[in-house]
């Protein structure tokens, strides 16, 4: 009661009504005090005759009609929400009313205050897509707001924006730990044997799971908004009016990531980053990223012809056993020798002594019998510093300043 009470003395002071009238207007808001001043201001406002009679009397109440008790009463429950609803007073609606707000009870409205237009225009934005009525009883036509359509860019863009601001405060308020991997061992073991009994190998029982993209480490993209289109990271402009573009916002609104604009792989997980900009598009700087791509080995053999061409795994082993039991050069320790390493075109590295007066006629028939492979196709021995092919067999190698210290050959094929 000392609550009712100062809530009377507040609304007397408010309003310069009788406490009386005080007590009346709070009990029939349920001792709202906004409610009871706007319902005695409106009577005020429209001069209604009862407004003054209302201070001596009570209001009569309707007749009730809700549900009542085994012995004749109205039940509790709904005999104060009967009284509440028909003592409070309706508002005054402006604007332009709607199907949703004619669904609120009142079915009148006015435009005596032009004043709360903005109001009523911020409230309908809110609500989201607006859509109007005009007919009659057996005719109809219903508008939708241009601006509101679900396939407009700058509502692809609000609601996108809308969503990463819920995200982050879901995040902040319940952060979900990064998936990584499992720090305890597998795999599989080897048991040690004793006498009698041979060393045997375990297996693992549970292999590890194929890895898949969903596995794989979030990559992170930026999503630059400007006020002709979009941009992901450092990339050229897309904008709004293109529909390939505007397909592509209603993926990453839906949580999708477009992986021709995110360059990443199916189910890869992505955290989008947004960056919104108040002007109109310009390159933003390169960001730097590795190499990526294909090279060259200097001295390779013949370019584009070894590494689109992987020998087969037995042609390897052959080439190897060759290689291993390929037969010594004949060399006379007492004179002069010189090294060579001479490297094939599949990459085996041959190293050789030779004496000075060895021909190049000798160096091609010791790689000869050294590979079977440059027996299946021409080849030819060159060096790479100077880069120069060396095709006659008759030059003495203590005569060739290429040979003469020792070096590196290379076969290339023909």
């Amino acid at each position: 009661m000392a609550d009712h009470d100062a809530l009377i003395v507040s609304f007397c002071d408010v309003t310069g009504a009788s406490p009386q009238q005080a007590a009346e207007y709070l009990s029939a808001t349920q001792w709202d005090m906004d409610n009871a001043c706007t319902a005695y201001f409106t009577d005020l406002e429209e001069g209604q005759q009862g407004g003054s009679n209302a201070a001596g009397e009570p209001a009569s109440e309707p007749e009730y009609t809700g549900p009542r008790t085994l012995d004749g009463r109205p039940a509790p429950q709904y005999q104060g929400a009967s009284s509440s609803s028909s003592s409070k007073k309706p508002q005054k609606r402006t604007g332009l009313a709607t199907l949703s707000s004619l669904g609120g009870g009142s079915g009148g409205h006015s435009h005596d205050d032009d004043d709360d237009d903005d109001d009523d225009d911020d409230e309908d934005e809110r609500r989201g897509p607006r859509d109007l009525f005009a007919g009659g009883e057996k005719s109809g036509l219903a508008v939708q707001d241009p601006a509101q359509r679900s396939n407009d860019p700058k509502r692809l863009i609000n609601d996108i924006l809308a969503k990463a601001r819920a995200n982050a405060k879901k995040s902040e308020t319940d952060p979900s730990p990064a998936p990584g991997a499992s720090r305890f061992f597998r795999g599989g073991g080897q048991v040690l044997g004793g006498d009698g009994v041979e060393s045997r190998r375990v297996e693992d029982p549970s292999p590890a799971p194929i890895p898949t993209a969903a596995n794989e480490p979030t990559e992170e993209r930026v999503l630059h908004i400007w006020v002709d289109g979009f941009s992901i990271d450092d990339g050229p402009l897309r904008r709004f009016d293109d529909p390939q573009n505007q397909a592509d916002l209603q993926m990453i609104r839906q949580g999708r990531a477009p992986l021709h604009l995110m360059n990443v792989r199916p189910d890869q997980r992505v955290d989008v980053k947004l960056a919104q900009h108040n002007e109109n598009f310009r390159q933003l700087p390169k960001i730097y990223r590795p190499f990526g791509g294909e090279g060259r080995r200097l001295g390779s053999p013949v370019p584009g012809v070894g590494s689109t061409q992987t020998p087969a795994p037995a042609q390897v082993s052959t080439q190897t056993a060759s290689t291993a039991s390929a037969p010594a050069v004949s060399v006379d320790d007492s004179q002069p020798t010189l090294s060579l390493r001479i490297q094939l075109p599949d990459g085996t590295r041959l190293p050789a002594r030779f004496n000075t007066t060895h021909t190049v006629g000798d160096v091609y028939d010791f790689i000869s019998r050294s590979s079977l492979s440059t027996t299946q196709r021409p080849w030819v021995l060159s060096t790479t510093f100077p880069n120069k092919d060396h095709t006659d067999k008759e030059l003495v190698l203590g005569d060739m300043a290429e040979f003469k210290r020792g070096g590196t050959a290379v076969v290339k094929w023909a």
